[in-house]
């Protein structure tokens, strides 16, 4: 598969940060000298700086241009957030491992986070999501899916994209609404085993559920990552 020019240039620009040439605190080339320098659209370089931000490696800051936030080699994922486009990135720039995908009746508190009735049958799967493939682990995935989407767990092993965007292509709907739930949590002894930590170590529980334009809930996404590997960043502005 033929990698995409924005993250050839992200990949250079990061091997770049790694290397020292642009050290923690120091700024990027301007958007306009990067696109001289690799000869692509100011769109391009903007998607490569994207890809950098949603690695915590890079930060815009008004009136200083792109500053180098992080190293590449440091062990926590830093994912930064400005609009649903940001969160949706998320999905694209990291990997999704499937450890089991089937089925299960809703108990009475599953059904209640999923605004179903309890004993219903819904998708589930269990995933490590991680920043690139043979890294750690920075997070465990318990995903749930509509029963509308009916054999969306033989399309889930092996596919590329999101889960969010199989939906969209396959079943011809559109993702409008996502709402967010995030809460500090002391990881349980199935979780912690699969990121390699102690039970009961800190983390941070993120609750994702994913709606149609008709307000239906499709996927449900409820992922765990242990304090020491992942970060969120919000930046908001009037």
């Amino acid at each position: 598969m033929k990698t995409s020019r924005y993250m050839l240039i992200a990949r250079r620009l990061r091997a770049a940060i790694a290397q020292g040439r642009y050290p923690v605190g120091a700024q990027l080339p301007t958007e306009h000298a990067l696109c001289r320098r690799h000869r692509v659209s100011r769109f391009t370089v903007r998607e490569a700086i994207r890809t950098l931000s949603a690695a915590g490696l890079v930060r815009r800051k008004p009136r200083a241009g792109t500053v180098v936030t992080a190293l590449p080699d440091e062990p926590r994922y830093s994912h930064s957030i400005a609009s649903l486009r940001d969160l949706f990135q998320y999905a694209h720039s990291t990997h999704f491992h499937y450890v089991s995908i089937g089925r299960v009746d809703l108990s009475r508190a599953q059904a209640h986070a999923l605004g179903a009735h309890p004993g219903e049958s819904w998708i589930c799967a269990l995933a490590l999501r991680r920043e690139r493939r043979g890294d750690k682990p920075f997070g465990v995935t318990r995903l749930y899916l509509n029963p509308v989407l009916k054999g969306i767990e033989r399309r889930l092993r092996g596919a590329g994209d999101p889960v969010y965007a199989l939906i969209e292509r396959d079943f011809g709907v559109r993702i409008d609404r996502v709402e967010q739930v995030i809460t500090g949590v002391a990881l349980n002894a199935e979780d912690a085993a699969h990121l390699g930590v102690p039970p009961d170590a800190p983390g941070l529980a993120i609750r994702r559920s994913y709606f149609d334009e008709h307000g239906r809930l499709l996927e449900m996404a409820d992922t765990v990552h242990p304090a020491d590997r992942f970060a969120w960043r919000m930046e908001l502005r009037r």
